[in-house]
C-alpha cells in the first residue's frame, strides 16, 4: 500500500534531503503536503510532464481571479491556486522518482511552469496592490510596473545563468547553480525570495493584512538586490 512514508523513502535521498533543507518552509510545510497529494495521482495513469503541465492551470485561474474582483475571498482564492501549483510543482517530481520515470524533457517543463509562477506571483500581488492600497501612496500604474518588474528581476539571473553554463561549459557549470556551497547570506536569500518558500507565506500575511502594497515595494528592492549580486557572482 502507497503511504506518504514510502512516497518519502522512495523520493528523497539523503543528499537530496540536505539540499532541499535550506528551503525551510518548502520543505517543512510544502513538501509534507506534497506527499499527501501525491497518493491520487500514483493511482492515475497521467505520466510527471502531464502533471507539470497541469500545475500551469492554477497560476492561470489564479491570475485571471485578480484582474476580476478585489475581493478579498476572491484574493485568498488566488493564493489557493498558487499554493496548489507548489505542490503539484512537488508531486509531479514525486511520481517520477517512485514509478523510476525518466525524460528529457522532464526538467524543461517542471521550469517552464516555476518560471511562469515566479513571474505571476509578484505579478498578480502588484494587481492586488493596485486596486488595494492601503498603506503606501504610489498611483496604481506604479505597484503593476513594480510587481511586473519584481517578477523579471527573479528570472533575469536565471538567463544568465543558462546562457553561461552552455557558453562556458559543464566544467564550471556547478558554480553557477545549486545549493552544495551555500552560505548564510545566500540561505536567507533562498528562504526569501523562493516562491516555493516564504515568499508564498508572505503573499499570504500581506493579503490577509491587506498590505500587498507594501509586499510589492519590499521585494521589488530585494528581488533587485538579489538579481543584481547574483549577475556579478555570475559574470565575475
Amino acid at each position: 500500500m502507497v503511504s506518504v512514508k514510502s512516497i518519502e523513502q522512495k523520493t528523497m535521498t539523503e543528499e537530496k534531503k540536505r539540499e532541499a533543507k535550506k528551503d525551510i518552509f518548502a520543505f517543512y510545510v510544502g513538501r509534507p503536503l506534497s506527499y499527501i497529494l501525491t497518493i491520487p495521482f500514483l493511482k492515475t495513469k497521467m505520466t510527471p510532464n502531464q502533471i507539470s503541465i497541469l500545475s500551469i492551470v492554477p497560476l492561470i485561474i489564479g491570475t485571471a481571479l485578480v484582474t476580476v474582483s478585489s475581493n478579498q475571498f476572491v484574493l485568498l482564492l488566488n493564493w489557493l491556486c498558487f499554493f496548489l501549483w507548489n505542490l503539484l510543482d512537488g508531486v509531479d517530481g514525486n511520481v517520477a522518482r517512485f514509478k523510476g520515470i525518466t525524460s528529457p524533457m522532464g526538467s524543461v517543463i517542471d521550469a517552464m511552469a516555476g518560471y511562469a509562477a515566479m513571474y505571476l506571483s509578484f505579478l498578480t500581488m502588484g494587481i492586488i496592490a493596485s486596486d488595494y492600497s492601503q498603506t503606501l501612496f504610489f498611483t496604481q500604474k506604479t505597484y503593476l510596473i513594480l510587481g511586473s518588474l519584481s517578477g523579471v528581476f527573479v528570472l533575469f539571473p536565471r538567463l544568465i545563468m543558462h546562457k553561461a553554463i552552455n557558453t562556458v561549459g559543464s566544467k564550471n557549470s556547478e558554480q553557477y547553480k545549486g545549493r552544495k556551497n551555500f552560505g548564510v547570506i545566500e540561505m536567507i536569500a533562498l528562504n526569501v525570495t523562493s516562491i516555493t518558500g516564504f515568499a508564498q507565506l508572505f503573499m499570504l500575511i500581506a493579503i490577509l493584512l491587506k498590505l500587498s502594497d507594501l509586499f510589492t515595494l519590499v521585494y521589488f528592492l530585494i528581488n533587485l538586490l538579489v538579481m543584481v549580486i547574483s549577475i556579478k557572482k555570475i559574470v565575475k
